[in-house]
């Protein structure tokens, strides 16, 4: 059986309102810990320190201008605050996203050296929101993130010459991650609700990238109303085309967000763990290894759907299987027309 590494540290939960409720919050974790506990997960993963390396600053500001980062360290600082209306920063915060850099940047060295087969980072705040400048390709905020270590990551992977894809299953389009690898030759891959009916409002199926990252960026439209039917259809239509623009990567990055389980809360989409469990098993037969990193989902995505992608990946049973939802044929059509408007735009601006 594959070997799954798992990265956690109290540390992570540093990063914490500093004042009422919010809901991203340190509990989010204990979801998702609770629910790799109940399905044996947790005790079949190696557990793994946080490395306390040093030189994480320097590091982020590699996707990061000085200035953005430091207004938050500022803000953190004096106290914490909001650095606008949806997103937070606490006299924490600096520590648990630096530590979550140093986490991802040490799982993909084990993935890469052979050491894991896949690793799970639980680490927090999220990060595909978070642009080069901070707000990223006009979205109105930074939706609850701080530091992209995703990118960072992807970055490092790919300028010590390795093929790296990011595939990001979150609810919302990773428009701070595409911000910062939009010129990059690093395949992204984001399906997401329709841009039109949630945050951040980008991630068309026009926008692939330019200059060397042209024809590198996959946008796949969920419509409201997708169930896993429709999802997965999209998912596996999706990794063919990108398995035809690509040679087989060295390193597959899953950016994984919860909140489009249909039971999170905070979106359109209609998935049941059917989803998760399956788009695991097609990720699994990619044959590369696999670093997860958090990004959204809330509660009981986190709980169910988390531990069902991880057995799709390592081939086990989904331990909270749930019947399949479907979608109505209107909704695939739409769906299915965007899809084909990725490929032509695709075809008419090749690599």
């Amino acid at each position: 059986m594959n070997k799954l590494c798992l990265y956690y540290d109290p540390v992570f939960e540093l990063h914490s309102p500093p004042y009422g409720y919010h809901i991203e919050s340190p509990e989010r974790l204990t979801y998702a810990i609770q629910g790799l506990q109940d399905s044996q997960l947790w005790s079949r993963a190696e557990h793994l320190p946080v490395p306390r390396r040093g030189g994480e600053l320097s590091r982020i500001r590699e996707v990061h201008s000085w200035d953005y980062v430091e207004a938050i360290l500022d803000l953190a600082e004096h106290g914490g605050g909001y650095i606008d209306p949806d997103t937070y920063v606490s006299p924490g915060t600096p520590l648990s996203t630096l530590s979550y850099a140093s986490a991802v940047l040490d799982a993909s060295e084990k993935l890469l050296s052979g050491m894991c087969d896949v690793a799970l980072v639980l680490g927090r705040p999220p990060g595909h929101h978070a642009g080069y400048f901070g707000r990223a390709m006009g979205a109105p905020t930074l939706g609850f993130c701080i530091f992209n270590v995703s990118a960072l990551v992807a970055l490092n992977v790919h300028r010590l010459g390795y093929e790296v894809v990011i595939i990001d299953i979150d609810l919302h389009h990773g428009n701070g991650t595409q911000d910062i690898l939009y010129s990059e030759p690093v395949f992204h891959i984001d399906i997401h609700q329709d841009p039109s009916t949630i945050y951040p409002g980008t991630g068309w199926p026009w926008q692939t990238g330019e200059a060397e990252g042209r024809g590198t960026k996959l946008n796949v439209i969920a419509p409201p109303g997708t169930g896993d039917d429709l999802y997965v259809e999209l998912f596996r239509r999706t990794l063919d085309l990108y398995q035809s623009l690509s040679s087989t990567p060295d390193l597959v990055i899953i950016d994984a967000g919860f909140d489009a389980y249909i039971e999170d809360g905070l979106g359109s989409l209609r998935l049941t763990t059917t989803s998760y469990y399956t788009i695991g098993s097609i990720i699994a037969r990619i044959g590369a290894p696999i670093l997860i990193i958090l990004q959204g989902g809330y509660s009981s995505g986190l709980y169910r759907a988390l531990p069902a992608l991880l057995a799709g990946l390592l081939n086990m049973p989904n331990p909270f299987e749930e019947h399949p939802s479907r979608t109505e044929n209107s909704i695939r059509r739409k769906a299915l027309k965007h899809l084909d408007e990725l490929k032509e735009h695709l075809e008419s601006t090749p690599l």
